[in-house]
């Protein structure tokens, strides 16, 4: 029996769910009698500090540089560890994230023994007496399992060596060998702001767009309505459903004071804070080529001196230039089409 199918078959007979192309669906939880997030519910037992903001943390707890990512982190020695855990919790400490709001992702690595099945077996096996079992299975070079709550998620990944190429060398994982094995768990708190009432004015007046193209990108349009990235938060909002029959949609607000902008996530954009439009141009080469366009936005993220908001892309090279310049004249800001290049 060949190497590989010797493999195939342990795989099978210790994991034996088959491949999920998109890997398995999160196990989807509904709101606790009392109106709560099950997740948010677990998080708090965990004493992991989701409504201290980014500031109050660092100002106390100070970055703490190194650990396994050996970058910059807010490592949470308060919170309670999972079980095989060899870290604290920790929180990305970047400083391209705003710190004006609480931290909406946590991470841990847990390992028990130098098997990444069992690692995720075992850990899934922990969730899931307080979650309910979560589908699990391979996606593609990876293991996974996960539980969604609203927009709040607990996700697990593996990479099993088995999966892996044979020449892959990672630093982390010379440092500390459990890590080619170990399981990481990552949690989505689904935080974002509340629509003021200037917002929600905007929001339920805004003039849908027609264009050549679409809204946000092609991985927006199919992740769906998910966690907003932290480095967004400024700009993200809760659409309390008043854009459920506008996904995917994109304009102005009636009075041309924002930009409103219906992808994954619903983006509302105040006029004052967009500092410029840009475009960028690929031609076909390796790739099939196309053009995008971004808001850039002003942020209070101390490590950029502007935000990048995905706004909208065309498969046609300058697709996007005839949008730009149109939402450029209805909000004042300046437009920067960029040079052709190729899609490589």
């Amino acid at each position: 029996m060949s190497f590989l199918t010797r493999l195939f078959r342990r795989s099978r007979a210790i994991f034996p769910v088959a491949p999920w192309p998109d890997g398995p669906p999160p196990r989807a939880l509904s709101m606790l009698a009392d109106g709560t997030n099950p997740i948010h519910r677990l998080l708090d037992d965990w004493r992991l500090p989701r409504h201290e903001t980014r500031a109050q943390l660092t100002a106390r707890l100070g970055p703490s540089p190194g650990g396994l990512s050996h970058r910059d982190m807010l490592a949470l020695p308060e919170a309670i560890r999972l079980a095989g855990a060899f870290e604290p919790w920790t929180a990305d400490g970047s400083d391209r994230i705003p710190p004006q709001f609480p931290i909406g992702r946590f991470s841990s690595v847990v390992w028990f023994e130098d098997d990444a099945h069992a690692n995720l077996r075992r850990i899934a096996g922990d969730l899931a007496t307080k979650l309910g079992p979560a589908p699990t299975g391979q996606h593609w070079n990876t293991l996974v399992a996960a539980w969604r709550a609203g927009t709040a998620r607990i996700s697990l990944i593996a990479w099993p060596p088995e999966l892996q190429p044979s020449d892959l060398a990672i630093d982390a994982e010379n440092r500390d060998p459990r890590l080619r094995t170990a399981c990481h768990v990552h949690v989505e708190t689904g935080y974002c702001l509340p629509l003021s009432s200037q917002e929600r004015d905007w929001v339920a007046g805004f003039r849908p767009i027609r264009m050549a193209g679409s809204v946000g990108t092609e991985r927006m349009a199919k992740a769906g309505t998910t966690a907003a990235y932290e480095t967004e938060l400024e700009y993200v909002r809760d659409p309390s459903g008043l854009v459920a029959d506008r996904q995917g949609t994109m304009g102005l607000s009636a009075d041309g004071q924002a930009l409103i902008v219906v992808s994954n996530q619903l983006y509302v954009i105040p006029r004052a804070s967009i500092l410029r439009l840009d475009i960028t141009r690929l031609t076909r080469a390796k790739g099939a080529g196309g053009s995008s366009l971004r808001a850039i936005c002003r942020t209070q993220a101390p490590g950029t001196d502007g935000l990048s908001i995905q706004v909208a892309q065309s498969c046609d090279p300058d697709g996007m230039t005839a949008l730009a310049e149109d939402l450029g004249a209805g909000l004042g800001c300046p437009v920067s089409i960029g040079p052709y290049h190729p899609d490589c």
